[in-house]
């Protein structure tokens, strides 16, 4: 019997773009660094929340392939520390829960 693996690691800093909102899309390999997103392999089920410094989520993505633009409401965020929280599971069957904070850098 083979059992999966699952891996889903985040950085903790990115530059969005300055040209507007893209919709979190990101290449796999991303040189430009303007989507938070994780490096992942095996994940089946994902939800990925960011929130503001007051609490407030300002964000929500449930497809790992889909990260965070640094955009709310159209606009850009504010250079700041934001805290996210990851949830699902690899295909292995573990469930995961994971939480840190990203700097967005202008």
């Amino acid at each position: 019997r083979v059992t999966g693996q699952g891996k889903l690691a985040y950085p903790n800093a990115f530059t969005p773009s300055i040209l507007g909102p893209n919709g979190g899309v990101y290449d796999d390999v991303d040189y430009q660094n303007q989507v938070f997103h994780p490096v992942w392999e095996g994940v089946t089920e994902y939800t990925l929340r960011i929130f503001n410094r007051w609490g407030e989520q300002i964000f929500e993505s449930k497809d790992v392939k889909i990260g965070w633009d640094g955009y709310y409401k159209g606009k850009l965020c504010d250079p700041d520390v934001y805290v996210w929280k990851a949830e699902g599971r690899y295909t292995n069957g573990k469930s995961f829960s994971k939480l840190g904070d990203v700097t967005l850098i202008r």
